[in-house]
C-alpha cells in the first residue's frame, strides 16, 4: 500500500513538473525584442487565451503578405494601452533593437502594409540568416477600450521558397 501511495505521488510529482514552465525556451529572441521595443508596464505580454482571433488574423496575414515565401515559426504579442497611437516610436525602436543589437538588415524599404496591418521585416545572421518581423495592427481591438494588438514574429522562408 505504501508503494502505491509513493507511486502515485512521485507521478503527481511529475505530472505538475512538466506542466509547470519555470525554463524559459533558450530563443529569446523575441522576447528580448519585445522587452527592446514595448517593455512592460507600458505594454503587457498577451496571454495564449487572449485575442486568439486576433492573433490567428495576424499570423495568417503575415504569410499572406509576404506571399508564402515565409511561414512563422515563433510569436509574442502584447497589446498597447488604452488610445495608444505610438505604432511608429515603438517600430523604431524594434528597429533600432534588431540592427544594432542583432546586427539586422531591414528587409522592406520602410513600413509594408495595408488598411489593417504595417509590418518590418528583418533578416540578421550571415550562413542561415533568421528572420525577425514587427507588426502593427492599424485598428483598435474591439471591446479593448481602444488598445492594439503588436505581433513579434520569427519566420523562416517557406518549403516552396
Amino acid at each position: 500500500m505504501k508503494f502505491r501511495s509513493l507511486a502515485a505521488l512521485l507521478v503527481l510529482v511529475c505530472c505538475a513538473l512538466i506542466s509547470c514552465k519555470t525554463i524559459e525556451p533558450a530563443n529569446s529572441t523575441l522576447r528580448d525584442l519585445q522587452e527592446a521595443a514595448t517593455p512592460e508596464p507600458y505594454d503587457s505580454v498577451s496571454p495564449a487565451h487572449e485575442q486568439r482571433r486576433a492573433k490567428a488574423a495576424m499570423v495568417k496575414w503575415v504569410e499572406q503578405y509576404l506571399k508564402h515565401e515565409y511561414r512563422v515559426i515563433d510569436q509574442r504579442f502584447v497589446l498597447t494601452p488604452p488610445g495608444s497611437t505610438d505604432g511608429a516610436a515603438i517600430g523604431s525602436k524594434a528597429h533600432h533593437y534588431v540592427t544594432q543589437n542583432l546586427g539586422g538588415a531591414m528587409q522592406t524599404d520602410g513600413w509594408f502594409g495595408d488598411v489593417d496591418y504595417r509590418i518590418f521585416l528583418w533578416a540578421f545572421g550571415d550562413s542561415s540568416p533568421r528572420y525577425v518581423a514587427f507588426v502593427w495592427a492599424n485598428n483598435f481591438l474591439p471591446g479593448t477600450r481602444e488598445r492594439t494588438l503588436v505581433g513579434y514574429f520569427e519566420l523562416v522562408p517557406s518549403a516552396k521558397h
